[in-house]
């Protein structure tokens, strides 16, 4: 969700700033005109801290370490506040112990679970205060825990895998940035002053590659600088919403890795709906917290539209298939399963599907990268090879 600051008039005349996160400036400017307030403005803003990585979220791998004990402790039938006691006393500085050490001071002072945790939405899955909500509700917070965990241990798995996939096509690309820089800047030039005293003028395509290797070695500094400010403006311009947006819309356009793209949001909206729900977390609240889960902002703004319409009396599967960027088979998937009464089962099944189809997708990306990024370099180095070269060919020629 984006960060953005709002400017609120109170029922007693207060102006009141705050920092606050939402999936859009129309839902943000809604909460707060229906909790009673004047809303004067609501501007993106940006967290530096959590873009720079000096605030941010706890690690997945610890979060479900710490769950997993906490779900033993419960389960032993010792109260929250002494299984938090037991888990702080061993646990190393850091993030994590920081925002428990937060979440025992507030349950403490009378917040339930859930309240406590939801004070830290940035740092922890978002769904998760909602999820520990109807365990404390039903009575049921050990299976509760016990289903997270096995989500986004499913889910830590398939990032990982995803990430593996990109590892080997990414170095290609940075070797062969890093080979036709040195070519650039150091081969070429060598060549150049050989060819500077000669009476004979350069093939067009030598010219062109000594002219460019001129410009890149008088002032890469420059280029330096210059890549460096429009890398960062371009990122910054990302954590906005309509940087995301647009960001996402280019992303879902890409051959193949736009497709895993959709099918990753798609499975972690299917399996995060579906824990949700299993919990006992009724549709509209299970829909608003899946919304701040899923890693698309645009999947996020849509699935809000999609609550508000079943709020109102829509249908689950229309609203998804107007809303969603999902393909096809979702919606027939939910359509069969809210007339069967078997959602939960389809969510399930959706979720597992698209994980094979993601796989076998990432399989194609990384068998067909690696040889068009290989394919282009050896073109583009030949390229420069040859231009190098040209002259003293022509030059035998004439002899």
């Amino acid at each position: 969700m984006a960060q953005y600051k709002v400017k609120l008039g109170s029922s007693d005349g207060e102006v009141i700033e705050r920092i606050v996160h939402g999936a859009s400036q129309s839902e943000v400017h809604g909460h707060y005109t229906n909790e009673g307030y004047f809303v004067f403005s609501v501007k993106p803003s940006i967290d530096f801290a959590a873009v720079f990585g000096l605030k941010g979220k706890i690690p997945m791998r610890k979060f479900i370490m710490f769950n997993r004990e906490f779900r033993g402790l419960i389960k032993a039938g010792l109260p929250v506040v002494e299984s938090l006691d037991i888990l702080l006393k061993r646990m190393k500085a850091g993030k994590l112990r920081d925002l428990l050490e937060q979440v025992r001071e507030q349950i403490t002072k009378g917040a339930s679970l859930s309240e406590a945790f939801a004070s830290f939405g940035d740092m922890i899955p978002r769904y998760y205060p909602a999820l520990l909500h109807a365990g404390e509700q039903s009575g049921n917070l050990v299976e509760v825990l016990e289903r997270f965990i096995q989500q986004e241990e499913r889910l830590r798995k398939t990032r990982k895998k995803f990430l593996q996939s990109l590892t080997y096509p990414a170095l290609l690309i940075a070797a062969a940035l890093v080979a036709i820089y040195i070519m650039m800047t150091r081969a070429m030039p060598h060549f150049a002053s050989m060819y500077e005293h000669s009476d004979k003028e350069l093939p067009a395509m030598t010219q062109v590659v000594v002219n460019i290797s001129n410009w890149t070695t008088d002032y890469y500094g420059y280029l330096f600088g210059i890549t460096f400010v429009a890398a960062i403006t371009l990122f910054l311009f990302a954590q906005t919403e309509k940087g995301a947006l647009l960001t996402e819309g280019i992303l879902r356009r890409i051959p193949l890795l736009g497709t895993v793209w959709v099918l990753q949001n798609q499975n972690i909206f299917a399996r995060t709906l579906r824990l949700l729900l299993s919990g006992g977390v009724p549709l509209t609240q299970a829909l608003t917290a899946t919304a701040g889960g899923v890693p698309s902002r645009l999947l996020g703004i849509s699935l809000l539209k999609v609550r508000d319409e079943v709020s109102h009396g829509g249908n689950l599967q229309e609203a998804l298939d107007t809303h969603t960027f999902f393909h096809d088979s979702v919606g027939e998937m939910i359509r069969v399963g809210e007339a069967t009464g078997t959602i939960e089962e389809m969510l399930d099944y959706l979720a597992e599907h698209g994980e094979e189809q993601s796989e076998d997708y990432l399989e194609m990306v990384s068998s067909l990268v690696a040889p068009i990024v290989l394919l282009f370099v050896g073109l583009l180095i030949a390229f420069l090879v040859l231009s190098m070269y040209l002259p003293m060919f022509s030059s035998f020629e004439l002899v």
